[in-house]
Parts: structure tokens; sequence; C-alpha cells
């Protein structure tokens, strides 16, 4: 593939912008997933100067296509997702930020700009498994409050896993921070129960999770039903653990007053899963373990 395509955001630099064509750069931008009020504002008006006058509006130096993987290896998974959605001629990718979570990457394969669906690769299979089954345990539920993915295909190829998901619309979204997440997460955990296989190890009273309930990974595109999207770390914790983690996270990104109750065991599991992660932003993660102690009373 000889298209060349630019690292973005400047300083970070995780998604992959094709710089051919207004419709497959705008596509690219839109697997930003920004949180703060100025950088959203940034993205929504780039994304319209991009559609309107083409890609060479975007700063930054082009750069030559390097697959995320070994080249044989990407040539066999592109295959197999091909016989899946039918031939792609482009892609703009993500690759996750965080330190401790750089294993694989995911693209959006693109025809003529238009996305056929979100690939995501691994080396292990685990997370891809989990998200699989939660997708599939979610997919009959009536999707008032939030919608999922769906999943259209999945594989390995020279020692490499993929899960390929219908994409969302290709326009920039919105994290949602006010929801009734009491109410969401209940039905999250009803859904999962018995679909997700339980691990010996976990507590008999620990419920189904999505495993990283947050702002970001709630986002609300063109439509009042928001995206929720990740799945991979679906799991097992603590009751109201996703509630806990979705209003910690809120308040270390956006500030405001805390809940009126605590947490307890489900606010402790997240301050012992966060203290032992690495990161990118150290700041972010002290704020957030501070919140935590404060939400575990």
């Amino acid at each position: 593939m000889s298209e060349r395509y630019l690292a973005y955001p400047p300083g970070r630099g995780n998604v992959w912008i094709p710089a051919r064509g207004s419709r497959s750069a705008a596509a690219g931008l839109s697997l930003l997933t920004f949180s703060k009020p100025l950088p959203l504002a940034l993205q929504f008006a780039l994304f319209a100067a991009v559609r309107a006058a083409g890609p060479l509006l975007l700063p930054g130096r082009r750069r030559p296509w390097s697959p995320p993987v070994a080249e044989e290896a990407w040539k066999a998974v592109g295959e197999q997702a091909a016989d899946v959605v039918g031939p792609w001629d482009g892609l703009a990718g993500y690759v996750r930020p965080q330190a401790s979570r750089a294993d694989g990457a995911a693209l959006l394969l693109l025809r003529a700009g238009r996305p056929l669906g979100f690939l995501k690769i691994r080396q292990s299979p685990a997370e891809l498994e989990r998200e699989a089954v939660a997708l599939a345990a979610l997919a009959a539920e009536d999707q008032v409050l939030f919608r999922v993915p769906r999943v259209l295909g999945s594989g390995d190829a020279q020692g490499l896993h993929w899960l390929l998901l219908s994409p969302m619309e290709p326009v920039p979204a919105r994290p949602v921070r006010n929801v009734d997440i009491a109410r969401l997460t209940e039905r999250i955990s009803s859904a999962l129960e018995g679909e997700l296989p339980r691990p010996s190890h976990v507590p008999g009273h620990w419920r189904p999770m999505h495993g990283d309930l947050t702002p970001w990974n709630l986002r609300r595109t063109r439509t009042p039903t928001p995206w929720l999207i990740d799945w991979e770390d679906a799991g097992y914790g603590p009751p109201e653990a996703d509630e806990a983690y979705f209003l910690a996270t809120r308040l270390a990104v956006y500030g405001g007053p805390p809940p009126a109750r605590t947490y307890g065991e489900a606010a402790l599991y997240w301050h012992d899963v966060v203290s032992r992660r690495t990161t990118d932003d150290p700041d972010l993660a002290q704020r957030l373990l501070r919140i935590l102690r404060e939400l575990a009373g």
C-alpha cells in the first residue's frame, strides 16, 4: 500500500489519518477520542474543513504506510478480513495511547473513503474473545440506553488474532458525561449474566461488567442513543464496579461535586487496578486514585 498518512494528534500520534481524499481523511479524524471541550471543538472544526477542502489542510509530515504487525501476518489478516467485508482500498488506524495497553492495533477499513469494518488485531486472543462474547450477548438487547457494534467476523493468522466489528458513523463523537449510570450498568450486568465465563477464583457475589466504562467509551454521534464501545475488558467485578469507575473517571477529567454516597468494595477494586497500571498521564492517574479513595469511604 503506497498511501501516506499523518500521525495525529501532534505529540501523541496514535491515530493514522490517510492523506488521500477528503472522505478518507475525515473518517480518520473520526477515530480521535477527545474528552475536553476545546480539543473536541477543534476536532469538529477540522473535520468540517477537511470534508469541504480536503486533507491538505491537515498539519504535519506525511509518512508512508507501515503495517502495525509483521508484513506476512498483516497480508494474511487483511485477506481474511476482505473475505468478510469485501475488497478495501484504504484504512485509518488507531493505536491505544496507554503504555499498559499498547499491544496490537485497530484499523478502520475503507472503500472509496467509506467505512466497511473496524478491525482489531491482538497477539493474544483473550481480549477479543471476551469482547465477542459480550457483544453477542448484547446484540439481542433492545438498544435504548446504548448501542454496540456487531461482530462481523473473527479469526487468526500467522500467530495473530483479529476481530472485525461494524463501524460507527465516520463523524466526530462526543463523550457522554450525564447518563442514568445505575440503570445503564444494571442493563449490562443483566445482559451478560450467564454469558461471560466465570473464572473459578471470582467471588460469588461479583457480577458481570463492561470493565472500562468511562465517558470516552460512551460516545454520541448523530443520534441521541450513544455507542458503548471497547468491550475487551468485559469480565467480573464487585457489584456497582462499572458505576463507580464511570463516576470516578468523569470526576477525574471534568471535576464537579462527588456523589452523595460511597462505593466501598467497588472503589477499592478499581484503586488496586489503577495503582498497578503504567500510564502516559500520571497526573490523571493520581487524580483518579485520590477520587477512588474518597469513593471507597
